[in-house]
């Protein structure tokens, strides 16, 4: 209905005469229809309240009257007679006679125009029209009457009641019931009539023109984004919009009438009523900040609210308008930009930010305090002011390519402080751009990295070198090497490769200490460097090893021995270390590149192989590689291979010696010795592997195999009735040195329920001397067991009486060395004689080995032997044999 003018009310046409005298059916009927109204007379007339006021009207004026909408519904009726409720209107057909000559009439008469007219059931009716604007909206009626100068026609009313099926005396009776009027009083009342008439159509008209001025501002309040409301003063919702319907997670039609006290805490609504009475006390918009959960999304949003006190046509106020603002992303923002402007300014980076041009626009702390150049020196400068200019220029051009391309770039320059002093830093540079894409500034973000770079050098200097002596590792020996093959290739030259192991380094370190050690690595590798020339390479490999590379050898390697002899005096020369004086001397092997090999592998490989001749050739000394040794090694590593094997597959068998006591002829005990039962190449004596197993440390899992096979035999021999019997077992150095041997000791006691001090356990002199003072702690642990402990080959070694008088043991036995010249040689006689003496004064037990001839038995028991053990009695014997003596020695 937005086409709508609002309209003047029309005055009352009163008619002079017949009241239709100035309106006729004719000129009605050639009127054009009246456009009929798009809203309805209900939702711009108070119905109710306007049917109260014609049915008092009615009383008032004694007229029936009746408002009808354009369709013909009626919406109000009062004081209709009988022959209308229970006749016309009560029959469709009848009805239908009313109801034409009503609608027609009425949409075609103008607003202010009455017509009277007499229906189609024979009674007269008045209409006036009701407008919005210029649209039919309804119909006002006053009727049905007679005048009082008509005359009932009876007939007519007869044939009526034939066509509808009335009763024809109660239908008369009701038609003449009808009342009566004067023209005169249908004039003065319809007067009343379309004075209301034109009333409604005024009220129709502001109302409509309301409802669509309400209708708009509905639409323009609901297309904003940010919610709006009004309230009473007691904080009751008159209006809102849908965004605030939205925020509070209900329809507006069911938030009006509430409060907040129905929608949020009780706290929060509070809060908002608090701010609703001080916008009211202070008359004027008043700001608010409020967080508040939004309902839809279920995320807490911060608003800005504006809340405007509403007044009355007193000027009083009679409630609260209020806006609000969805800040949250705002406050996002300020706090990002409040949070970006503490790290800009507490950043353990500096930080420098330039325009297009590159020119400082901002810096922060941290770059005043790398660079000493203040905020006011930096600002307006070109970021070169700080370079040290010792950075290639490549780098600057890199950098620039990148940012015009990748927006980025990271990279380390080399820059200056304002003291002068330079300094490396790691700088990143970031382009922002605006929305054209065009530069706006460079960030660039850097930090000293002179800690790293030397800490990077450090590190790549260990990469390459020993850490102790400084000398290039094995990964920069490679490197260097293969470099001098390329060379010697390149001049047709020879590299020499020596590979030198310091002969018992072991042992300065086991009984002196690593840090003792360690002083004699660094002084062997500056002996090493100061006995060749500085182009050739001398190296670390580990431990006790080192590698020296000999550049430009002639083919035929003239001049490498004598090099290597000069070595090796260098470095068997004294060494003055913590106030003693130590010895060493080096085992060289060398080989020839490329006449041993042409792979670095290969070289070192062969130069390993030809220094473990030098060791076996007594130590201090120099061997040249020759591919005879490569076969001894092959060997070497198969007889390794077939150890393995033999303990996997119990190849091992012991053999058993027995012990004499020669006052009273019987075999006291016997010693376990061990023997390797090879698939092919028969019995093989200890002499032939056991060298190899204790380098290996095979020898660990086959001594423990020698202890409980000698202790399971031992048992039983007892159980066959010789439980006086001892069983002797060899220690290795390997399992001596063994921290878990007492353990497996008492293990295997326990398992076959031995007596501890039938198990005598031997460990050579040597082997007691290596490092006494710790041994002593070892011996100790197995005595406290109960096992007795023998020192073997007594004689051979360096002992010191102080150490053997502390040492544990219970049994000495004199080397076969001394025994078999004991007849011919008064030294060993003599060494005999004291050993026995000395064994008596500390109460030990002694047992001669080697005995293989009567006088050398005559010899050791007038001295006192306690035990004999040799081949005058028995070789050693398998176990079932071994039983056998035993049985028949006893017989």
């Amino acid at each position: 209905m937005g086409s709508i003018k609002p309209n003047d009310v029309r005055e009352v046409k009163w008619y002079p005469g017949r009241l239709n005298s100035d309106i006729t059916w004719d000129q009605a009927r050639n009127r054009t229809p009246n456009q009929i109204s798009e809203a309805p007379l209900a939702s711009l007339v108070d119905i109710k309240s306007l049917s109260t006021l014609l049915d008092d009207l009615t009383l008032l004026l004694g007229m029936p009257t009746a408002l009808l909408d354009p369709q013909g519904n009626i919406l109000q009726s009062a004081g209709w007679q009988r022959a209308c409720t229970d006749f016309h209107r009560a029959t469709p057909g009848a009805c239908i006679n009313c109801t034409e000559s009503d609608l027609f009439l009425s949409s075609h008469l103008k607003e202010g125009e009455f017509i009277d007219y007499k229906c189609k059931n024979g009674l007269w009716d008045v209409v006036t029209p009701v407008f919005v604007g210029d649209a039919h909206l309804g119909n006002l009626y006053c009727g049905q009457f007679f005048y009082d100068d008509d005359l009932i026609d009876d007939s007519f009313f007869v044939a009526q009641a034939e066509r509808y099926g009335y009763d024809q005396a109660d239908y008369l009776a009701a038609i003449h019931e009808m009342p009566r009027f004067s023209r005169e009083q249908v004039r003065r009342i319809m007067g009343l009539i379309v004075g209301l008439a034109s009333y409604l159509s005024h009220l129709s008209l502001t109302n409509l023109q309301l409802s669509e001025s309400r209708g708009q501002m509905e639409t323009l309040i609901n297309a904003l984004p940010d919610p709006v409301w009004l309230k009473d003063t007691e904080g009751v919702f008159l209006a809102c919009n849908q965004a605030f319907g939205r925020m509070f997670g209900a329809p507006t039609c069911e938030i009006i009438g509430r409060t907040d006290y129905d929608f949020t805490s009780a706290e929060l609504a509070d809060f908002f009523r608090q701010k609703d009475k001080e916008a009211i006390a202070a008359g004027t918009p008043r700001v608010n900040e409020e967080w508040l959960i939004h309902a839809e999304s279920g995320q807490p949003i911060f608003l800005e609210t504006i809340k405007t006190p509403m007044s009355g046509v007193s000027g009083r106020a009679v409630g609260v308008l209020g806006i609000g603002r969805d800040m949250t992303e705002r406050k996002r923002v300020e706090n990002n930009l409040h949070l970006m402007s503490r790290v800009f300014s507490s950043s353990g980076e500096a930080i420098l930010i330039t325009d297009a041009d590159n020119r400082i626009l901002a810096v922060n702390r941290e770059f005043t305090k790398l660079t000493g150049y203040s905020k006011e020196e930096a600002i307006g400068q070109d970021p070169r002011m700080l370079s040290a200019g010792n950075t290639p220029p490549e780098t600057y051009q890199e950098m620039w390519a990148a940012l015009l391309t990748n927006d980025y770039w990271q990279g380390e320059l080399w820059d200056r402080r304002k003291n002068g002093e330079p300094y490396p830093k790691r700088l990143s540079i970031s382009v922002v751009r605006d929305s054209a894409g065009k530069v706006v500034n460079y960030i660039g973000t850097f930090e000293d990295i002179t800690d790293r770079k030397a800490a990077e050098d450090k590190i790549r200097f260990l990469a390459h070198h020993d850490v102790l002596t400084g000398l290039p590792n094995r990964f920069s020996l490679y490197e260097r090497l293969d470099q001098g093959m390329a060379f010697a290739r390149r001049f047709e030259k020879s590299l020499a490769i020596m590979l030198i192991d310091l002969d018992h380094f072991k042992t300065i370190n086991d009984t002196l200490g690593h840090n003792i050690g360690d002083q004699l690595l660094i002084q062997v590798a500056r002996r090493l460097q100061q006995s060749v020339r500085e182009s050739d390479i001398v190296a670390r490999l580990g431990g006790d090893e080192f590698v020296v590379v000999l550049s430009g050898v002639e083919k035929a390697g003239d001049g490498v021995a004598e090099i290597a002899s000069k070595v090796v005096t260098q470095l068997a020369a004294p060494y003055a270390i913590a106030g003693a004086e130590l010895r060493t001397s080096p085992s060289i092997g060398i080989c020839l590149y490329p006449d041993d090999a042409t792979e670095i592998s290969e070289l070192i490989k062969c130069a390993d192989i030809a220094m473990y001749h030098a060791k076996a050739n007594g130590r201090s000394d120099f061997q040249f590689f020759i591919e005879a040794m490569r076969d001894e090694v092959a060997e070497r590593v198969t007889i390794e291979h077939e150890l393995k094997i033999a303990l996997e597959k119990e190849q091992f068998v012991l053999h058993y010696q027995p012990q004499i006591e020669p006052g009273a002829r019987r075999v006291v005990g016997l010693e376990a010795l061990v023997r390797w039962q090879h698939p092919t190449r028969g019995l093989v004596f200890p002499g032939d592997f056991i060298a190899l197993a204790e380098e290996t440390r095979l020898i660990v899992p086959l001594g423990k195999w020698v202890l409980e096979e000698a202790c399971r035999q031992l048992k039983y021999w007892h159980q066959a009735g010789y439980a006086d019997l001892h069983m002797s077992v060899n220690l290795s150095p390997a399992q001596f040195h063994d921290q878990s041997l007492p353990a497996l000791v008492r293990q295997v006691l326990a398992k076959f329920d031995l007596p501890a001090g039938q198990l005598h356990l031997e460990i050579t002199e040597s082997m007691a001397m290596s490092d006494p003072e710790e041994n002593i702690i070892m011996m100790q642990a197995l005595a406290d067991i109960g096992v007795k402990l023998a020192l073997d080959d007594f004689g051979t070694g360096y002992s010191s009486l102080a150490y053997l008088k502390l040492f544990p043991i219970d049994i000495i036995k004199i080397d076969r060395s001394f025994v078999k010249d004991i007849e011919t040689d008064e030294n060993d006689a003599a060494i005999c004689e004291m050993t026995m003496l000395l064994a008596q004064k500390l109460g030990k037990q002694v047992v001669a080995e080697g005995v293989e001839t009567e006088a050398q038995l005559e010899f050791v028991s007038r001295i006192g032997c306690q035990w004999i053990q040799g081949y005058l009695f028995s070789k050693p014997l398998a176990a079932a044999v071994a039983g056998n003596f035993i049985q028949g020695f006893a017989g």
